[in-house]
């Protein structure tokens, strides 16, 4: 389907917006990948917030031109599909892992968070990433571990000192 320059232009702006917005982005390859299966991997997406796009990859690099994401440029070659994470940077890269897991034609091609450039190797880096709530409750354990450590060192030393004396 040949699109207008209108069309395209709002495109771009329109995914721009979305990649203003985004923590993370994900690129994967779509060769083999039936159209059903794809409609799958956007339901799936859409329950966690996050933005699929199908886009020709000279739309895509006008899209992350001046974006975080601009370190995607080398490997959007070949038909590709990108995920933006809005809510949780883990988002984009769990929901093509798991896809991944289940369809081995599917070939994640890397990822970027925080400007940065993840490769497809590295990509558990980023889906293992903890939500909000759990960071924040690891957080508390370690605080509340080393608290209690030095509770113990402090009646130790204090045990000491009065024994001595």
């Amino acid at each position: 389907m040949v699109l207008s320059l209108q069309k395209k232009e709002a495109i771009v702006c329109k995914i721009h917006e979305t990649a203003k917005k985004s923590l993370s982005a994900v690129v994967a390859s779509l060769d083999g990948v039936t159209v059903n299966e794809v409609t799958n991997l956007r339901k799936e997406a859409r329950d966690l917030a996050v933005c699929v796009h199908v886009v020709r990859n000279t739309l895509m690099r006008k899209v992350i031109k001046n974006t975080s994401f601009s370190c995607l440029q080398d490997i959007l070659t070949g038909q590709n599909i990108i995920a933006f994470s809005v809510h949780q940077p883990r988002d984009s890269a769990r929901v093509f892992v798991k896809f991944n897991k289940s369809h081995k034609h599917f070939k994640i091609k890397g990822a970027a968070f925080e400007g940065k450039f993840i490769p497809a190797l590295k990509i558990n880096l980023l889906s293992d990433l903890p939500n909000h709530e759990e960071a924040i409750s690891r957080l508390m354990t370690i605080m509340k571990t080393s608290s209690t450590g030095n509770l113990i060192r402090v009646l130790y030393v204090l045990s000491n000192q009065k024994i001595k004396l």
